[in-house]
């Protein structure tokens, strides 16, 4: 049971933590903003649960641009061949096909009411901002995730050789498609049931064997014919990828993760409005290979 007099005391401190997010900051915070503290700790939020985000391309060209979309080049490979003592060195002229990524805005809004404040024993706020971070990933997440699974005519694929299961044979199989492509696939995604049938295979090597020597990147759980391995729930159940995460797909940022604040004295609460603007593309089909009813 909580006495009375903590229980002013810590309705005191979130009342200051409010007053904090409102405007009134103290000393004890520094010089910065409101939004600059809220966003501080959306983004650790947010970077603590992206998975999809650390295996491709990001580029920031458009931050501060007044540019709305950003060209990028695919190329294809040159072949360098034997020249004969005298004899002219042959001359290629690479062709670049361009793709544009045209960002778009993502957004969630938290009405925070002074009234949840008081009625909650615990950090509501640091909560809701948390989930606001996972919610902002999670939408990140599973648009890159979509880009690099849609179907394409260039982009390999692979039907799983028994319908429900994930065997090291079909993981073999899209790797050798995206290697025959001249590209180095280096990253399977699964989903956590396809995580299952790997973990009972033998060929499976698990993060904590090489985890030391190494750092990991958040949803890395091992590796499997020779690609290391992420799961998320974001990625489809009885679907896969194999990709090159160097070549095959890129983010454009336009707009980093912002957040406004506004009161409403009307409600008696503070919303707090968390937004982003990117978008993804991928600029290498060949670099790509799905695994289907896995």
């Amino acid at each position: 049971m909580v006495r009375g007099e903590e229980r002013l005391a810590w309705i005191d401190s979130q009342m200051r933590t409010l007053q904090e997010l409102a405007g009134t900051i103290t000393t004890s915070v520094a010089s910065l903003e409101p939004t600059e503290i809220i966003s501080r700790q959306i983004e650790e939020a947010a970077r603590a649960n992206l998975v999809a985000m650390n295996l491709v391309r990001v580029n920031r060209d458009l931050i501060g641009s007044p540019a709305r979309s950003l060209i990028v080049g695919s190329r294809g490979t040159i072949t360098a061949g034997a020249v004969t003592e005298g004899s002219s060195i042959p001359k290629v002229n690479p062709t670049y096909t361009p793709y544009t990524i045209t960002p778009s805005k993502i957004g969630v809004g938290v009405e925070i009411t002074y009234e949840a404040i008081q009625s909650f024993h615990f950090d509501l706020i640091n909560d809701w901002l948390a989930e606001a971070g996972y919610a902002m990933a999670k939408k990140l997440d599973s648009d890159i995730i979509a880009e690099i699974m849609k179907p394409a005519a260039g982009k390999g694929t692979v039907t799983a050789t028994t319908s429900g299961v994930l065997a090291y044979d079909d993981v073999v199989a899209a790797v050798t498609k995206v290697r025959g492509n001249n590209f180095n696939p280096d990253t399977l995604l699964i989903h956590p049931d396809q995580a299952n049938d790997l973990l009972k295979d033998t060929k499976f090597i698990n993060a904590s064997a090489y985890g030391g020597r190494e750092p990991l990147l958040n949803g890395e759980i091992g590796q499997f014919a020779g690609v290391k391995v992420f799961v998320t729930t974001q990625q489809t159940a009885g679907s896969a990828v194999v990709f090159d995460s160097k070549r095959a797909c890129i983010v454009a940022i336009k707009r980093d993760l912002t957040v406004r604040r506004r009161e409403e004295p009307e409600t008696d609460s503070i919303t707090l409005y968390v937004t982003q603007m990117y978008g993804a593309k991928v600029v290498n089909e060949g670099a790509v290979c799905l695994i289907k009813n896995c």
